[in-house]
Order: structure tokens, then sequence, then C-alpha cells
């Protein structure tokens, strides 16, 4: 697309030659940058694309008498901030902001003259390498409006989405905001351009080449018009004005402000984003207007009783918009200015906000969005990736009708091994255990369970598994609940939720799943580590994932359904239907439990089967000489369980919902196994990639909490933050620094789960420590981290 040669040419036609090696100082920047040769799926191309729509706007590009390169932008102060993270992205250096206040004087062609003050905001980069890679793609360079060009051909060429980059940017700078006319219908959106007079067949090919671009989104355009008002005659002679406006329709501008909008212009785009679900509903409430004008006629004509006909179309369209008197005047002709004719499409409703009353009822934030309420749900064949994006928000998670289904856990394996032993063993273990247990979104493995198989999975976990020889008698022991609970029930598991289950068994999942050889760094309670197992300098292996698709799909599953039973069943108001919820003892709430203690089964089968394989990497590297692998405990942190506790002197049974909670059951509790009841439950926590985890035991202090105490450390910025601000590559460099081992197919992944993005989780321990939750056991270290994508 952009060759070394190409831009060599720039260079020499605006002045730079061979002495003093000028052009080849520029070009080693511009390589050094990675910007040559340049092609269409280059990383740079979109953010060159958008600077380039905005420079051929609200920017500029001047090359100097003595031979600077200067590029020039003027906006709003926000938006120049956009830019200018945009130009370092791609390596230029751009100036701070500056603001400074300007007269103007403007004579029009009614000799009138207007003086008036603006207060604008600029800032530059002075780079003659930056100035000539913008004009060899194309951008316009000295005074535009004496200047002759059209859009870059290669634009033409490139995909929609770049295209779409470009425009959207221009529009950014140049394209009229969205703007109502009569409170209900906007205007069509305009671009005025000023040309030097002789150069207005310039102007209109320009303008043609935009046309020509919105006809491969779909969209509508008037004809280009010449605006006599906007002709001027100035110091740099006359020029004339041109106009290109967007057609107005309704199903035009939701086009064109959803899949082309603004860039660079946070204020408009944002204005865009509201008119497009505004228009929306307009459209939606024409058509149900005309949709219950059709039916009301029909059936009068057959039934003939409009006082029995109304309240059925009413009832079924809701009443808000189409009322009583509307459905009565719909059978009728209308007299209009002595005319008396039919009625036609129905207008918009009298009661229909208008799009300033829209936004104050509706807007969330600043950035465009609105509420909106779910119309229905269907079910549709897709067979392709599925997207989730990453909420800012403490609501994101995998909570469904107040039940947790997932049961994202972690256990621990111990070993005979010290660090030392194991050292020179590292790297192969960790490349071996990688190989062996499939990682990330949507992974699976070649072991594959049929359906019924699964079903047993799903009702039987641990022990199931243990029977087929995944798996010691010893292994059903040290997991919580046996690593099965009772009352699960496959049939009350989807079908969809069994197909994307199926291939999952012994995968760990992606987001912070991962699997870690870990050194045991420090005892605190030598007793208690003694009774688990632990000793110093000892290697052991931590599991952290769940449930993995099957888990998430019940959730949907269950929260597809409860939502209309709790309004119209069971007439449950909750203040948000986050909270969407059944009666525990209902037929739907014992589904629901049955289903979700079926997704916790599988969740344990999971980490059963991940030991499984975790053991048989361990033998292939170390052989008979490895001893085995022992689970010292399995514990769930996402999961509802039914538990007695005494409460205002009675013993009662309860569900306890744990979600990023984990159970700490003290000394003595028949629940835990037995060679633990004289200390304790072990608790594990584990830290985020590359920090420390904990063994804590739990404590009859804690009951005031249902036997909870923490899981982790919990996260201090979002997953979006953290691929925005931090380096995959540079985190991976830091662990290895560390002498920690990284294996893990995506950079992104690493970035996501980066040890900055959470909270330090010695303090988080320290805290429920002290507060008797739980106590600390062990302090565990990472030498070797696999991860999911």
């Amino acid at each position: 697309m952009l060759s070394k040669k190409d831009f060599e040419k720039t260079l020499k036609e605006l002045g730079k030659t061979s002495k003093g090696s000028s052009i080849q100082q520029i070009l080693k920047q511009v390589e050094k940058l990675n910007l040559l040769p340049l092609r269409y799926n280059s990383w740079q191309l979109p953010y060159l694309l958008k600077i380039m729509g905005f420079v051929f706007g609200d920017g500029y590009i001047s090359i100097t008498k003595d031979g600077k390169g200067i590029v020039g932008f003027n906006g709003k102060r926000e938006d120049l901030e956009k830019i200018r993270e945009d130009i370092k992205k791609i390596g230029f250096n751009p100036s701070p902001i500056i603001a400074r206040e300007r007269n103007h004087k403007i004579k029009t062609q009614y000799q009138k003259e207007y003086q008036f003050k603006t207060k604008e905001e600029f800032f530059r980069v002075s780079s003659f390498a930056f100035a000539t890679l913008l004009i060899t793609l194309g951008t316009p360079y000295g005074i535009k409006t004496k200047k002759a060009y059209r859009i870059p051909k290669w634009i033409f060429k490139a995909p929609l989405w770049q295209k779409r980059l470009f425009l959207a940017s221009f529009f950014g700078a140049e394209l009229s905001s969205p703007k109502t006319l009569n409170k209900y219908n906007f205007y069509a959106p305009q671009l005025n351009m000023s040309k030097a007079k002789e150069l207005e067949k310039n102007a209109r090919e320009f303008l043609e080449d935009i046309v020509n671009l919105l006809k491969e989104f779909g969209i509508e355009t008037y004809p280009i018009k010449k605006v006599l008002g906007y002709s001027f005659k100035g110091k740099r002679g006359e020029t004339i004005g041109l106009r290109l406006q967007i057609s107005e329709k309704i199903e035009n501008l939701i086009r064109f402000f959803e899949t082309v909008g603004y860039e660079y212009n946070r204020q408009k785009q944002r204005e865009a984003c509201l008119a497009a679900n505004y228009l929306r509903l307009k459209l939606r409430v024409t058509k149900m207007r005309e949709k219950a004008r059709k039916e009301i006629r029909a059936l009068y004509k057959k039934k003939g009783d409009f006082k029995k006909l109304a309240p059925q179309i009413l009832e079924k369209y809701g009443g808000k918009y189409v009322t009583y008197q509307f459905l009565y005047h719909s059978l009728f002709k209308e007299k209009s200015h002595g005319v008396i004719r039919k009625r036609g499409k129905p207008r918009i409703a009298f009661n229909f906000p208008s799009f300033e009353e829209y936004k104050k009822e509706y807007v969330f934030g600043e950035n465009g969005l609105v509420w909106d309420e779910i119309e229905k749900i269907e079910k549709i064949p897709y067979r392709d990736f599925v997207f989730d994006f990453t909420i800012n928000n403490v609501n994101h998670n995998f909570i469904a009708n107040n039940f947790v289904v997932s049961n994202c856990g972690v256990r621990v394996l111990t070993s005979e091994w010290k660090e030392d032993d194991l050292k020179p063993y590292l790297e192969k273990l960790a490349n071996e255990i990688y190989r062996e247990v499939p990682s990330g979104l949507g992974k699976g493995r070649e072991l594959k369970f049929s359906i019924p198989e699964l079903d047993k999975i799903l009702e039987g976990g641990v022990p199931y598994l243990v029977e087929k020889g995944y798996g010691e008698k010893e292994d059903i022991e040290n997991c919580e609940a046996g690593g099965k609970l009772p009352w699960a029930n496959a049939s009350y598991v989807s079908n969809h939720a069994k197909n994307r289950g199926k291939d999952q068994i012994g995968t760990l999942g992606s987001g912070n799943h991962f699997l870690e050889i870990q050194e045991v760094a420090e005892i605190f309670d030598g007793e208690v580590a003694k009774i688990f197992g632990l000793f110093k300098d000892q290697i052991v292996i931590m599991i952290h994932c769940g449930s993995r698709g099957l888990g998430h799909q019940v959730c949907s599953d269950y929260l597809r359904e409860f939502i209309p039973l709790m309004l119209n069943k069971y007439k449950i108001k909750v203040p948000d239907r986050e909270f969407a919820c059944v009666p525990f003892n209902s037929p739907e709430g014992k589904r629901a439990l049955a289903a979700s203690g079926a997704a916790a089964n599988y969740a344990w089968a999971n980490r059963q089967m991940i030991t499984h394989f975790v053991r048989k990497a361990w033998k292939n590297v170390l052989g008979a000489r490895g001893g085995k692998l022992n689970l010292l405990y399995d514990v769930a942190h996402n999961i509802i369980k039914i538990e007695k506790y005494n409460i205002d002197g009675k013993e009662k049974e309860v569900a306890v919902h744990r979600k990023g909670a984990t159970r700490a059951f003290p000394s003595g509790h028949p629940e835990i196994p037995e060679k633990y009841r004289s200390v304790g439950q072990p608790v594990i926590i584990p830290g985020s990639m590359g920090t420390a985890s904990y063994i804590l035991v739990g404590t009859k202090e804690a009951e005031e909490a249902f036997y909870s105490t923490c899981h982790g450390s919990g996260r201090t910025m979002s997953r979006h933050a953290a691929i925005r601000s931090l380096s995959g590559r540079d985190i991976i460099n830091q662990l290895e620094r560390k002498g920690i081992v990284v294996k893990c197919y995506s950079l992104k992944g690493i970035a996501e789960e980066a040890p900055q993005a959470y909270k330090n989780v010695d303090e988080v321990v320290e805290v429920v420590h002290n507060a008797g939750l739980s106590k600390k056991v062990a302090k565990l270290i990472p030498l070797a981290v696999i991860k999911g994508e």
C-alpha cells in the first residue's frame, strides 16, 4: 500500500535531498517505527486513517520555508487528547494542548461585515517524517481551500471498517451534529465545504468521493448544492461554498449513526448514539400504531362491535401509544382543510417524547448509552464465535437468579520434592503440563464423553471419575462435599449446556484460571502444616478453574426462565432484574438447585480430570522417582450449599451462597476429612499471576460469617484497563526475571491477569487472619505459571 520508494519520492518532492543525510535520517526514523512498508493489515493503519480524516477537516499540514514539517490539530480539549494518544501510539510526539483567543472579521456577499472572537484549542506535531507520511498517504498540505485534492484511491480498496474510520473522523471534524427540526424530527446532516472559485470542479469531485464511500454503507445523500450565502471575498481571493446533505429519512439516519457516526468528537458521537436509539423507538412505535390500525379495521369489518374489539387490541399493544381514541378514529375518515378522506399511515403518538425529553428519561452516563428493556428472547441458529464484553462493574459476574452455578474452585496437590530437587526439571515439567492440559476460551480436548456418560459425571462428580480410573479413593475424601452434591440432577441441565461441556472436562479455561507449580516459602503454623502434609521448600501444584461453558450455560438458561415467572406467576418485586428469583421450594426453584448442583459436580470433575493429566505429566518427566502427587484439598468459591447453622437458638437448614468466598469449617466439623478434623478444614487462597498464594485453616470464630472467608485478592483494574495499560510481553519478562516460568497462548491473557490488576494478596490474607475468619498456615510462591487465554 505504501512503500519505502513512495515515501522517498515524497521527500524529494518536498525539497529534501541526500545532502547532510537528510533523506536517510528521516527514512531511518520511519523504518524504526515499523511504518514502512505500510500494509492494509499494519496495526498502525487504523490510527493513521483516523488522523488523516481529521486533518482533511480540522487539521493542517505545513511545510515551512526553512524545511520543517508541522501537522496541526484544532478542536475541543477532550477530543484533542484522544488524537494525541493515538499519535503517541504510532511513535510520534505531539505538543501539549494550547488555548488562545482569536479575533475574526468576515464580509459576506451582501456586503455585511461581521466581527467576532473565538477561543481555540490546538496542538502540533513538529515532525517532517510524520508530515511526509500523511502527505504520501494522500493527505492535503498547505492551504486546503486553494489546493486540489480527492479521497486517496487506496482508501477505496480498503475494507469497509477502515473506510468507516476515515469517514467518521472526517465527519467528527466537518459534519454537523445531530439536531432536531421540531423536537421530534432531525435535520439532514450537512457537510459544507469552502473552496477557491477556480477549484469548484475539484470540490464537487471530492464530495462525490464522499457520496460513493457512503453508498458502500447503504447511506443515501441529496445532490451536491452550491450555497450562494457561503461565497466570500477575502485576502486569499474568492471562495465558493458547496453542501452535501445526508438524507434525513429515519432508516437512513439510523444506518448512518450506527454504522459510520463520528470519531474524535465525543459530543457528536454521543448525540448520534442517542439519536439512533430515539429513532429506533420512534420507528417501532409508528409501526406498532400502523399494525394496530390495520387490525382494528379488519376486525371491525368482520364483527362490527368496537367496544368489544378495542380492549383486545389495547391489551396486545400496551395502551401507551395505542389508545382507545386512536383505535376509534382509525375506523373513520378524517376531515382536513374541508376535505374528507380515508386516514393513511398513522403519525407518531401525541404523547411520544421529544428528543430532549427522551434523553432526560433514558440517558445513562456521558457516552451515548441509554436504558432499555429486552422485548423478547428467541433462539436462532448460530455456529460462530461469541465474545464477552468486559464491563468495569461489580455486576459483571456469573450469578443467575441468585444461584451461583459455576463452582469455580481451587485444589492443591502436594509432593515429596523440594525446590532445589525440581529446579533442573522445572521448564520441562511446565511444558509437559501445558501439553497435557488444554487451556483457553472454548478449548476442549480429544477425550470426549457421550451425553449419557456426561450425565453420570453431572450426578456422580469426582466419585464417578475415580471409579473409572481417573484418580484415587483419597481424592474423594479430600474434596469439599466429597466432590459431589447429592441433589444434582442431570435432566435439569439443557442439551445445549451439555454439548458445550462434553469435551471440556480436563481443561483449564480462560481469564483468571491457572495452574501453578509452587514452592512452600513460609510456614506460619508448624503443627497444622504437619497435619496438612506441608513442609518448607516443598513443591506443590495449584489448580484453579471451574465448570467451563456448561456452568455458564446453566446460568443463562435459568435466568431466561426465572424473569417472567418472578413477575407473572409469583408476583415478586425486586429493585433490579439482576435479583431475579423464585421461591426456594417451588418446582422451578428445586429444578434450578438441582441444575446448579450438576454444574458444581462438573467443576469438581473437571479439576479431578486435570489432576489426572498433571499426574501423568509429572510421571512422564520424573518417572518412578517422582513419587505420588497427593490431593491436599479441593474447595469451591462460587457455589450454593445446603448447610445447618444455629440461628436464634435453633438449628436451621439454610442455603449458603458463596460467590468469591471460600468455605472454612473449623476443627471438629463432621464434613471435613477425618485426618484434618483435629485442626480444621484446609482453606486455599490463590493469588494473582506471579504473586503468592496461601493455605489457611478454618476457625470457630468464622461461624458469624457462615464459616466463609475470602477466595482471593480481588481486582483493582478491569481486564480492559489492564490490556490498555499493560504489556503482556513486559509482564512475562518481569516474571522471568524473578525466575518464574510462564506458559500461555495469549499475551493479551497475560496482560489481563497481571499482578498490577489485583489487590495485594498478602494484605487481604492478613485481614482475614486478624479477623479470625481463617488462620494462616503456609505461604506458597510460584515457580511456573500455566494460563488460559
